[in-house]
């Protein structure tokens, strides 16, 4: 490959691709590292691939046939993918045939794993035949861990939200568990281009499994870290679909309240003009007419310093363009600056850049970070600033991107179910044979969520 030379002789790559050629007896294969941020591609021509494939005589491979790159979540995660190019005769990964879109997640070994409890385990038993919930990690927290998911009858890939209900526990325990389910009532309501797709939920007293599409361009702090330097003209295509998704959230009256690159996803590919960009993680979200907001939540650095309105996301906002334009994460809190000294550190910010931002991205990041939230501007404004659509060729530009990544994007023809109820399997004969559960650990019931429930597939 042509960067290896540039490359610092200690790198270890994130992992090897094997490409085999199926039309010889002897399936000749060739092997080829695959470095963290890279995007390798596949194909005949020699002036837009990493690798070319010659002596291609029966024209098997396309020109720009398809790609594979690493997404790197964190130091020691990453995730390597392959999206198909629109190839004429397709790609096929592991010997899975893979269609052009979003692309797949690659199983490789060693990867992130989760080990499902006993418990866990006998309940996608029951759901078996619809959904298959691997122990590929893709995320995890105290709480919930996040792994890879198949769609049973269609094959495709899926993302499931694992919520272990049983380490919830505490004076806040109820609530707490109430605003997990409200997660997934949120999600299966939205239907928007730039909101992450919802696809189900299911539920027992033990567990809560949240399905969603997959996002294989990872999310938009890999880009900045992928990217080093992003230009202020893929900031502009990234805010106004960000911006676009929050007009319609607050239209929906519904409060995000953790607004930052990590929750900002890539639907698929690294590259800026496949983007199609989606808010995600609902958590802390707030729904102010069901109830009452007296709780501090999101994440520090990007909290707005007051009550929780809709300006609290618009504020958020403000500090994930101002690192898109910086290219970096602001540690900075300028949630405890005053009016005067904000508007100080973005000047200086951007002086200190080599090539500035313009007077118009200056004055977008600004009115997002106001301390006065009845002077700050809100989504619908923020659709229509001179930094997003103040240009014609800017609006074309949307128009044509669109175009170009929405046919991939389904909507639902119908509000999605609510979620499947699962049984009591520790309360059952057929789970108390495995005898690895501790009764006396049991501290919640059914009583989380009064909304009405499917009966699940057993």
């Amino acid at each position: 490959m042509d960067q290896d030379s540039a490359r610092p002789p200690q790198e270890i790559p994130a992992a090897y691709l094997h490409l085999v050629d199926s039309r010889s007896n002897n399936q000749s294969q060739q092997i080829f590292p695959v470095y963290e941020h890279d995007i390798v591609k596949i194909g005949r021509d020699i002036r837009s691939n990493t690798l070319v494939i010659h002596d291609d005589l029966d024209m098997m491979v396309s020109r720009n046939h398809c790609e594979v790159y690493v997404v790197v979540y964190e130091p020691t995660i990453n995730h390597i993918y392959v999206r198909d190019r629109k190839s004429s005769n397709g790609t096929l990964v592991n010997g899975k045939l893979i269609g052009s879109g979003p692309g797949i997640i690659v199983q490789y070994q060693p990867s992130p794993r989760h080990d499902l409890t006993a418990l866990q385990q006998e309940e996608c038993k029951l759901f078996a035949s619809k959904y298959r919930v691997t122990d590929h990690c893709l995320g995890h927290g105290a709480e919930a861990a996040v792994c890879l998911a198949n769609d049973v009858q269609t094959g495709k890939q899926l993302v499931c939200k694992l919520v272990n209900l049983d380490k919830i526990y505490g004076k806040n325990a109820r609530e707490d568990i109430r605003r997990k389910f409200q997660e997934a009532d949120i999600l299966r309501q939205l239907q928007h281009p730039n909101i992450l797709s919802y696809v189900d939920t299911i539920s027992s007293p033990h567990t809560l499994y949240i399905f969603t599409e997959l996002a294989t361009g990872g999310d938009l702090m890999s880009f900045i870290m992928r990217r080093g330097t992003v230009k202020e003209s893929e900031s502009r295509i990234i805010m106004h679909q960000v911006v676009r998704a929050l007009a319609y959230l607050h239209e929906k009256g519904i409060i995000h309240r953790d607004l930052k690159p990590e929750n900002i996803l890539l639907a698929y590919s690294p590259k800026i003009m496949y983007h199609r960009v989606m808010i995600s993680d609902f958590g802390t979200s707030a729904v102010p007419r069901r109830s009452r907001m007296v709780t501090n939540a999101g994440t520090m650095g990007y909290q707005a310093p007051q009550a929780h309105t809709t300006a609290v996301d618009i504020w958020s906002l403000g500090v994930v363009a101002l690192t898109l334009l910086v290219s970096d994460r602001h540690d900075a809190m300028l949630n405890q600056m005053n009016e005067r000294e904000i508007r100080k550190y973005i000047t200086r910010t951007f002086i200190q850049l080599a090539k500035r931002p313009s007077d118009d991205a200056a004055n977008f990041v600004r009115s997002c970070l106001r301390l006065n939230p009845l002077r700050r501007i809100s989504a619908p404004e923020a659709k229509r600033h001179e930094w997003l659509c103040g240009k014609k060729k800017n609006a074309k530009l949307f128009k044509r991107l669109d175009k170009r990544v929405m046919p991939y994007w389904k909507p639902h023809n119908a509000l999605r179910p609510m979620p499947w109820s699962l049984p009591d399997l520790v309360r059952t004969s057929r789970y108390r044979k495995l005898d690895c559960y501790n009764l006396e650990d049991e501290k919640l019931g059914y009583f989380y969520t009064s909304a009405p429930r499917r009966q699940a597939f057993c």
